[in-house]
């Protein structure tokens, strides 16, 4: 018997396109959407998603979980259109509560649109973080996407981050 995604492969449809046919999955309260890869690191508070927009083109964003720890968000300064990044390398600058931290880059590549909207109001961000994304890349860097995990694949770690930090998606204002 042939399985369904040996079956989509053949045809030439990607992980992504497969994924949008399924449902999200909720985790105490805080959604992962099946269409996305994740990345995550506890260790230095890394949550992001990326999104295939097209061929060699990802658009990059907060996890809800992250959105609910930087509660309250002042700002974000995203790098320009047209700047090259590396893997891990600086896309961002975010300002909430008493810190500043960088927003690194989940994929090498060219950064080729950049959500300016946010850097005016990035309250988006904590209200709907799936549509508030960052930055979309050009990017061929196959090698990174390899590194990214499917929503079923962080279920059992983003639940152990909701509960250890007591997160509540999205975050009470």
């Amino acid at each position: 018997m042939i399985s369904r995604r040996f079956f989509l492969k053949i045809l030439g449809i990607s992980f992504f396109a497969e994924a949008k046919m399924e449902e999200d999955i909720d985790v105490l309260g805080c959604k992962l959407k099946k269409d996305r890869l994740y990345r995550i690191n506890e260790e230095r508070m890394l949550f992001q998603w990326v999104r295939e927009e097209g061929k060699d083109l990802y658009s990059v964003g907060f996890m809800p979980i992250l959105s609910a720890l930087v509660y309250p968000l002042y700002s974000v300064k995203i790098k320009p259109v047209g700047a090259e990044v590396e893997y891990d390398g600086n896309i961002a600058v975010v300002e909430a509560g008493k810190r500043v931290s960088t927003f690194p880059s989940p994929l090498s590549g060219k950064i080729v649109d950049k959500n300016s909207e946010l850097e005016k109001d990035p309250s988006s961000i904590i209200g709907d973080p799936y549509r508030a994304w960052l930055v979309k890349i050009e990017s061929k860097d196959k090698e990174s996407l390899r590194k990214l995990k499917r929503a079923e694949e962080i279920v059992d770690t983003v639940r152990k981050i909701i509960i250890r930090e007591q997160i509540e998606c999205p975050p009470r204002r």
